[in-house]
C-alpha cells in the first residue's frame, strides 16, 4: 500500500507541475532600476572545487552514505572543507554572476548523500525592489522548477536549462527541479544589507573596544573556544571569516566517545560534557555572536565535540552566522534566558547533528533561520537541571529534515515545557520513516516523562512533502503515569504526505492528551469538521474546527 501511495503521489506531483506551468506560467517582473545588492563570498583559501581537492562528486557525497559503517559515515575529513563550489549550478542576479556554494547533506529515503547548493545576497529593503535570478544547470538538467515555501508566491520559468524567477522581498527561497527532486536543491538567502564597519563601530561605542572581538575575512583554526563568565562581549565574524574546528581525537567506535577527557571541561559547562563544545559559552551575560562568517566542523569525528553551546547564560544574541557539519547537536541553548537567534543557517549530514536545540530555557526567539540536517531541525527539550522550558517562539524558519523531526517537542520532557510557538514556518522535505511513532514534521513526542507539556501552537505552517507522518502527538513512554499534554493546537496547517497524522496517548487512563485542530489542508483539500483523516489513539481529547 505504501508503494502504491508513493507512485500515485509521484504522478500527482508531476501533473501538478505540468499543469501549473501550463495554466499559470511564471511571470518575470521588470527589475528595479539601478538595483543595488552585494553577495556572500568566502575566501579563496577556504573554498576549493572538487577538482582542486582531487575528488569526484560521487566520492564526496559517498562519505554520507549509510552503507558505510556508522563512525566512518559520520567521520571527519580534512581534504576539503564543509563548503565547496557547487558543481551543479551557476547563478546570476540582475545579470551579475554570484557564487554558488554547496555542502554535503543526507537523504534518508535512499540512505545516501548529495550536495545542497546555496547563495546569499544582501539588499536594502527600506525601498521596494525587484530582481531576477537565473540558475543554470552545470552538471544537472533543469526541466521544471518549484520555489518554496509556496507562501512566497514565487513562480519559476524554465527554458534552455536555465531557471528564472522574480523576487521582491527578503527571505529564504529554495528551488527544487525535475519534479521536485530533492537531490539537487538550491537555496537563495535574500537578507538585509548591513554596513559592517558601522555596525562594529556601534558595538565598540556601546561595549568598549576590548569587548568587541572582530575576525576579518580569512581562515581561522581553533581546537575549541571557551568563554566563561564573560559579560558584555561581542564576537563579530565579518563576511568571509571562515572558522575551522581542528580534529584532535579519533572517534572510530562507540567506546571511543568516552575515551578522551578534557579535565577542565566538566567545570565549564552545566550540561555534563567531558569535552568542550567547539564554541562554549558558560555563565555569560549580554553576549553577542554575529556577522556573516561560517563555523565549519567538518574535520571533527562523530561526537568529537558538540557545536555552539550556551549554558547558564542570559541576554544572548546570535545572528547571521552559518554552522556547517557539526559532529553532534549543532546549536544548544541550555538553562539560558532571554535568547535571540536570527538569520542563522545550519547544514549538516551526520547523525545527531541536530539543528537548533532549545533546552530548559526561557524567553527564546528563533527567527528567519534555515536548517537542513540529518536529525531534528528545530526542537524544544527539557533535559533536567533546574530550569523548565518556557516562552519559546520560532517564526519564519525553514526546515529540511533528512532523518528525524522538523519542528516540535522532541523526546526529553523531564521538566515542564510550556508556551511554545511555531509560526509562519515551512518544511521543504522530511523523509525519515524508521519509527513513525517517534518522528514526523510537526511533533509533540514525549519519550521521557518526568515533566509535562502545556501550550504548544503550530500555526501557519506548510509542509511541501513528508514521506511519513506530517503531524504526530504521542506519549512514547508506555510506562508514563499522570503525564499531561494539553493545549496543543494545530492551526492553518497544509501538508502533502504519504502517511496520516497520528494523535495517540498510552494504555494508561491517568495520562492526558488534549489537542485542537483548526483549518487543516491535506493535498490541497481543506478538511471540514467533523471529518478528520487522523489516526486517533487511546485516551485523547481531540477537537476540530
Amino acid at each position: 500500500m505504501q508503494a502504491i501511495i508513493k507512485v500515485l503521489f509521484s504522478i500527482i506531483t508531476t501533473v501538478t507541475f505540468f499543469c501549473s506551468n501550463l495554466l499559470f506560467p511564471a511571470t518575470i517582473y521588470p527589475e528595479s532600476e539601478n538595483f543595488d545588492f552585494s553577495y556572500l563570498e568566502y575566501p579563496d583559501e577556504a573554498i576549493i572545487t572538487l577538482e582542486e581537492a582531487g575528488l569526484t562528486e560521487q566520492e564526496l557525497v559517498g562519505r554520507a552514505s549509510a552503507q558505510l559503517p556508522e563512525y566512518v559515515q559520520s567521520g571527519g575529513y580534512d581534504d576539503i572543507n564543509g563548503i565547496t563550489i557547487s558543481p551543479y549550478y551557476t547563478a546570476k542576479v540582475s545579470g551579475e554572476k554570484i557564487p554558488v556554494y554547496a555542502s554535503v547533506v543526507f537523504i534518508r529515503a535512499d540512505d545516501t548523500g548529495t550536495l545542497h547548493s546555496f547563495s546569499e545576497i544582501y539588499v536594502d529593503s527600506s525601498e521596494e525592489f525587484s530582481f531576477n535570478i537565473e540558475i543554470t544547470g552545470a552538471d544537472v538538467v533543469l526541466e521544471n522548477a518549484v520555489v518554496l515555501p509556496e507562501s512566497h508566491g514565487v513562480k519559476a520559468q524554465c527554458r534552455n536549462n536555465t531557471v528564472t524567477a522574480s523576487i521582491n522581498k527578503t527571505g529564504i527561497y529554495t528551488f527544487l527541479f525535475n519534479d521536485a527532486n530533492q537531490y539537487y536543491g538550491y537555496t537563495l538567502m535574500v537578507r538585509e544589507k548591513v554596513d559592517e564597519d558601522k555596525e562594529i563601530a556601534a558595538y565598540i561605542e556601546e561595549y568598549g573596544e576590548d569587548n568587541v572581538w572582530v575576525l576579518d575575512k580569512g581562515v581561522y583554526q581553533y581546537d575549541y573556544v571557551n568563554l566563561v563568565a564573560h559579560n558584555n562581549l561581542v564576537i563579530y565574524l565579518r563576511e568571509g571569516a571562515y572558522v575551522i574546528a581542528n580534529h584532535l581525537y579519533d572517534i572510530e567506535c562507540a567506546e571511543d566517545e568516552n575515551k578522551y577527557f578534557e579535565p577542565t571541561a566538566p567545570g565549564n559547562n552545566s550540561i555534563g560534557l567531558t569535552r568542550y563544545p567547539f564554541i562554549n559559552f558558560y555563565n555569560c551575560k549580554n553576549i553577542t555572536l554575529t556577522g556573516r562568517g561560517v563555523i565549519d566542523m567538518t574535520r571533527l569525528d562523530r561526537r568529537e565535540r558538540r557545536g555552539v553551546v550556551f549554558t547558564n547564560c542570559s541576554n544572548v544574541n546570535v545572528s547571521d552566522v552559518k554552522i556547517i557539519n557539526s559532529p553532534e547537536w549543532s546549536f544548544i541553548s541550555y538553562c539560558c534566558s532571554d535568547v535571540s537567534i536570527d538569520n542563522v543557517d545550519i547544514i549538516g549530514n551526520r547523525g545527531n547533528c541536530d539543528g537548533f536545540a532549545i533546552c530548559n530555557s526561557h524567553n527564546v526567539t528563533v527567527d528567519n533561520c534555515f536548517a537542513r540536517v540529518a536529525d531534528d531541525t528545530f526542537e524544544v527539550k527539557a533535559l533536567g537541571g533546574t530550569m523548565d522550558s518556557k516562552n519559546i517562539t520560532f517564526t519564519n524558519c525553514i526546515a529540511w529534515g533528512g532523518y528525524a523531526r522538523c519542528f516540535g517537542i522532541t523526546g526529553e520532557v523531564n521538566k515542564k515545557i510550556s508556551d511554545v510557538t511555531f509560526r509562519d514556518c515551512a518544511v521543504i522535505y522530511r523523509d525519515g520513516i524508521w519509527d513513525n511513532d517517534r518522528i514526523g514534521s510537526l511533533v509533540v513526542v514525549a519519550e521521557q516523562t518526568a515533566g509535562s507539556i502545556d501550550g504548544v501552537l503550530f500555526e501557519n505552517i506548510e509542509i511541501f512533502r513528508d514521506e511519513g507522518r506530517p503531524m504526530l502527538v504521542k506519549i512514547y513512554d508506555e510506562q508514563a503515569e499522570n503525564f499531561e499534554m494539553k493545549n496543543i493546537v494545530f492551526r492553518n496547517i497544509s501538508y502533502t504526505s504519504y502517511m496520516s497524522p497520528k494523535i495517540a496517548g498510552t494504555n494508561s487512563d491517568t495520562n492526558t492528551v488534549q489537542v485542537e485542530l483548526e483549518d487543516i489542508t491535506v493535498h490541497g483539500e481543506k478538511l471540514q469538521s467533523p471529518e478528520i483523516r487522523f489516526i486517533i489513539g487511546k485516551y485523547c481529547d481531540v477537537t476540530s474546527k
